[in-house]
């Protein structure tokens, strides 16, 4: 087997001191550049926090499993802290006890978008609202003025979602979120549907998809999002539910 190790800038002096360590325990990987073709190495392993585990999953379709090391900020999607990555690494590629975790996509102007965390559709205009119009399988569930509109993953329900009022959801549940971003109405409510659900969004001005917070396109008609058919791919924590629920409490 081999693995690639990518990591954040000012993180590099941990991805040698880790890359060393790996290797000398029997698992050969080597530091390689974020955007080289990470599809080709049986593992990959990130140090950073979600945002350079979300910058991984923008440049891979078929995912290989994700061991993350947090020398982010928040790290909810993380395994470890720096101090105590020997043993839990170790572990985690002798079992290889692997997990996976819902993919959204949305397809642009020919171009599929993928997104672990949530798809972002915003007004390209600032402080400007855009009529939208939600449906669910082509039944009308929704129709209100916002800044845009958030569709997430459960596993997305703690990012960008949370911070609009959605709901957190156990990220092992299968279903896809529909939350607004600033909505002109009141009393509106997050909507949570099955994940073999397709979420079509249509609006009357031009808007940003944003996935992940990382690569975005302009667009000005429609818009479906469902499933992919491409999960992220992450070594398994037994106690991730829990790992999470400390994290945010730390948080907020």
């Amino acid at each position: 087997m081999k693995g690639a190790i990518v990591y954040k800038p000012g993180s590099k002096k941990l991805a040698e001191e880790v890359s060393e360590f790996v290797n000398s325990n029997g698992f050969h990987a080597e530091i390689v550049d974020i955007d080289k073709n990470l599809e080709r190495y049986n593992y990959i392993i990130v140090i950073g926090g979600d945002g350079t585990i979300l910058r991984v999953l923008q440049s891979v379709k078929n995912c290989p499993p994700i061991f993350a090391i947090n020398t982010g900020r928040v790290g909810l999607l993380t395994h470890c802290e720096p101090h105590e990555y020997e043993d839990v690494v170790i572990k985690a590629l002798s079992s290889f006890e692997v997990e996976e975790f819902v993919r959204l996509s949305c397809v642009v102007d020919g171009s599929e978008l993928l997104a672990l965390n949530e798809f972002a559709i915003l007004c390209s205009t600032p402080a400007k609202l855009v009529e939208m119009n939600v449906y669910v399988d082509d039944v009308k569930v929704e129709s209100l003025r916002c800044d845009g509109m958030l569709v997430s993953t459960p596993i997305g329900s703690t990012a960008y979602a949370l911070s609009t009022g959605g709901p957190i959801i156990d990220p092992y549940l299968n279903s896809i979120l529909i939350v607004p971003v600033a909505p002109f109405k009141l009393g509106w409510k997050p909507w949570v549907v099955k994940d073999d659900r397709v979420v079509r969004l249509e609006f009357d001005r031009s808007v940003f998809i944003v996935a992940d917070g990382q690569s975005n396109i302009e667009h000005e008609r429609s818009v479906e999002i469902r499933k992919s058919n491409y999960p992220a791919r992450f070594f398994r924590i037994s106690d991730r539910l829990k790992r999470t629920v400390e994290k945010l409490k730390k948080i907020y």
